[in-house]
């Protein structure tokens, strides 16, 4: 690293300080939809003032990016960013808990839409018989509509959010953070 480099980095670093400056940071890590999401919870003056922030970002040092990612996701932005994919991001003993036969439509629904390695990271996470039960239901679906499947894996990732913010499970970290200089 050179010294300019290293220069730039401890500024950005000392920078992270002001809340102003996260909240542009945040906004320029996140994905655009959830950035929108985001920006539209705040006032007008707000999103001014947080836009005119981002207009003066020179360059974000990836440790700075990281820290105020991992502040922000500690204060629940790992919340909203799960989603039903992310399951095969979660350990097998809790997809167990969470599985409950009674619910093998809405699962078997969500899971005919999922990628291939969700749907594997599930039906291997269950009990055999679990696992039996929900491929057969699976496997008898029929047609369905890819909103109503949608809806399903919406539906489920909000049973998982739930739980997590009752403290009886742990979401898994986001991934695919690119780093991002502007």
């Amino acid at each position: 690293m050179s010294a300019t480099t290293e220069s730039i980095a401890s500024e950005n670093t000392s920078a992270v300080t002001s809340p102003l400056r996260k909240a542009a940071i945040l906004l320029v890590s996140l994905e655009q939809p959830l950035a929108s999401q985001l920006l539209a919870q705040l006032d007008r003056s707000a999103v001014e003032a947080v836009t005119l922030e981002i207009a003066r970002l020179d360059r974000i040092a990836p440790t700075e990016q990281h820290s105020v990612l991992e502040e922000f996701y500690g204060l629940g932005l790992r919340r909203l960013r799960f989603v039903f994919d992310d399951l095969v991001k979660m350990d097998d003993k809790v997809i167990r808990d969470v599985y409950h036969d009674e619910d093998s439509r809405a699962w078997a629904l969500a899971l005919a839409s999922a990628s291939r390695p969700v749907r594997d990271k599930v039906l291997n996470a269950l009990s055999v018989s679990s696992s039996e039960s929900l491929n057969r239901t699976l496997n008898h679906l029929g047609p369905f509509r890819l909103d109503d499947a949608e809806a399903a894996q919406a539906d489920l990732a909000e049973r998982l959010r739930r739980l997590h913010d009752h403290g009886q499970l742990t979401l898994p970290d986001p991934e695919g953070q690119e780093a991002i200089l502007v």
